[in-house]
């Protein structure tokens, strides 16, 4: 089931890069999902250890009611530069 992850536009600015990245070694389209599992299959497996299980589970990931919206419109635009970037082949 998709989910919705809350980050800044830095690091949505490095994902990005890292993303397309990505796609020229393989030659097709990466998602973020792709992207993501790519990023922590390659990390040391010790990165998380119980000490900062505490930190994680202080942090909140929901999209409150209000930020629907925003969130909707901020997807259109992120799927509309990637169009323009890499357009849609059948």
């Amino acid at each position: 089931m998709p989910t919705t992850i809350q980050i800044d536009d830095e690091t949505k600015k490095k994902l990005f890069r890292i993303k397309l990245r990505l796609e020229e070694q393989k030659g097709e389209a990466v998602t973020y999902n792709d992207l993501i599992e790519y990023l922590i299959e390659s990390q040391p497996s010790n990165l998380i250890r119980k000490s900062n299980l505490q930190k994680f589970r202080s942090l909140k990931g929901i999209l409150l009611k209000s930020g629907k919206k925003t969130y909707l419109e901020e997807r259109r635009r992120d799927l509309d530069k990637e169009e323009n970037l890499a357009p849609f082949k059948e």
